[in-house]
Parts: structure tokens; C-alpha cells; sequence
């Protein structure tokens, strides 16, 4: 596949939701196990997997934009399409934005994400240096808004539970080796499993509302290495101008520092 270019468009495929997927996802997590499947489930046929830069050196997440339209069905197989949508700059990296959209049989959108990948502008010699996030802006401490707390839960996230989640496959989420070779110090436990627990969260309080009209935006502020310690909160903050509800989420380490923050609405 040759480099990223504004206007690309990825192969329409199939992805079907099979019990071993589900399994995968919610073992990895290390959540109960319950239907309907989760609706970040379809991240894994988001177009940016198979949409890199040749130079992959310190790739990361920087942001994850969801619209869902209908629940995921177990067993249902549905179409994917997906298109690089802009490619920009920030600060020493370029940004990849790719969208994805999931449809139903019949054509009905399911699902949209929208998926901003950060991409070192030059490959770094040696491990890949990060600020400190002492000196980030909200990374450590941020203001958070006012409201009722909808959930949490508090895990410890292991490289075992990083192989499950993606199902033995290795890569910089799974394998160490593989990892150190884009410049990291060790496993980066991967963004979607970390945005998971925001989406265990949201569906296990809002349920069937959520699949059927959830926007959420998911902005990662800083890696999360395995056997660190993380909470993750969700909060009810009340009605929005336009008639929705307002939700807001974010997951933490132990010693304070945040991993990712989540704003989004969901009809009331």
C-alpha cells in the first residue's frame, strides 16, 4: 500500500461479530462476559489498522472520535468502508486521520469512528522520549466538570491481559521485543483497550441509548505501561443546549497522572 494521501479509500470489506471476539475483548478487559457485544468491539476493523506511515517509530494514539447509530448484533455480519479524511501537523509529529463506517445488510450506518494517529516526522535514534507529564498541560491534574458519577472500576492491566485482548497477536501492544523496536521501553498497552473500559462504562450505565445515539470523543494524553494501576470514572453532567445529555469519562494511573479524558452526549 503506498503512503497515506488525503482522499485514499480503503477496500470495503465484511467483518462479522463472532463469540470469540466478544470473548477476546471483554477477557482482555477482565469484565463480565454479557450480551449485547460491546460497541467498541468495531474497532478493530477501524481503517487506520491497515493505513500507516512507513515511518512507525514512536506511533501513537492521539484521539478517537465515536458516533453509533444501532447496537452491534452477535453473529451479524456487517460492511466497512473507510477513507483517509486529512493529514496534518503537530508539534514534531504528523497527524493521520482516517474514518471508518460500519453499515448494516441493508446499508443503515451502525457505527462511525474517526481515528487521529500521531507519526514521529523523523524516525528517533534510540528509545522515544515523552514529556514529562508533570510539565503537560491536564495531564496530570485537569479540571474536571460537575456531576453524577455513572460508574467506575479499578484494574490492574497486564501484559497477559494485553495478549488476550488482541488475541495473540503480537505488535507493540502484545510483544516487547516488537515494541523496543519502535523505540519504546516497553509494551504499550494499546489505546483501544483503554478506551474500552470508558465504553464498558457507558454501556453498562446508559445501555441500549448509548448504542443508539452516543457521540463520544477520546482524546490519550499519556501511554499506559502493563502492571500499572488504573481507575476509570464516568459522570452524568446533566443537559446540553441542544437537548442531549452530557457524559464525560477519563482513566487514571495510580499516582495521578491521566491516560485519557472522554467527552461526549447521548440522547436524553
Amino acid at each position: 500500500m503506498p503512503e497515506p494521501y488525503v482522499g485514499l479509500t480503503i477496500p470495503a470489506r465484511e467483518f462479522t461479530v463472532t463469540k470469540e471476539m466478544t470473548d477476546w475483548y471483554r477477557s482482555g478487559l477482565a469484565v463480565d462476559h454479557k450480551e449485547p457485544p460491546p460497541q467498541m468491539l468495531a474497532n478493530a476493523v477501524d481503517t487506520a489498522n491497515g493505513v500507516m506511515f512507513s515511518q512507525q517509530r514512536g506511533h501513537l494514539w492521539l484521539r478517537q472520535e465515536w458516533d453509533f447509530h444501532a447496537p452491534l448484533e452477535a453473529g451479524r455480519t456487517y460492511s466497512v468502508e473507510g477513507r483517509v479524511t486529512d493529514i496534518y501537523p503537530r508539534r514534531d509529529r504528523k497527524i493521520l486521520l482516517t474514518e471508518t463506517e460500519l453499515r448494516d445488510s441493508q446499508g443503515a450506518l451502525v457505527s462511525v469512528q474517526r481515528h487521529h494517529q500521531s507519526f514521529l516526522v523523523d524516525a528517533p535514534v534510540g528509545e522515544v522520549t515523552f514529556r514529562d507529564p508533570r510539565a503537560k498541560e491536564g495531564s496530570r491534574t485537569f479540571e474536571r466538570p460537575t456531576g453524577e458519577l455513572l460508574g467506575s472500576l479499578e484494574r490492574t492491566v497486564t501484559l497477559e491481559m494485553c495478549g488476550e485482548f488482541f488475541h495473540g497477536s503480537r505488535s507493540y501492544h502484545t510483544d516487547e521485543k516488537q515494541s523496543q523496536a519502535l523505540g519504546f521501553r516497553d509494551v504499550v498497552v494499546g489505546g483501544r483497550m483503554t478506551m474500552g473500559y470508558i465504553g464498558e462504562l457507558l454501556e453498562s450505565t446508559l445501555g441500549e441509548r448509548w448504542a443508539r445515539s452516543g457521540r463520544l470523543l477520546v482524546k490519550f494524553t499519556n501511554v499506559l505501561w502493563p502492571n500499572e494501576r488504573i481507575v476509570a470514572r464516568v459522570l452524568d453532567c446533566g443537559a446540553t443546549t441542544d437537548g442531549r445529555r452530557s457524559v464525560f469519562g477519563w482513566v487514571e494511573k495510580s499516582d495521578g497522572v491521566t491516560v485519557l479524558v472522554a467527552e461526549g452526549t447521548v440522547e436524553r
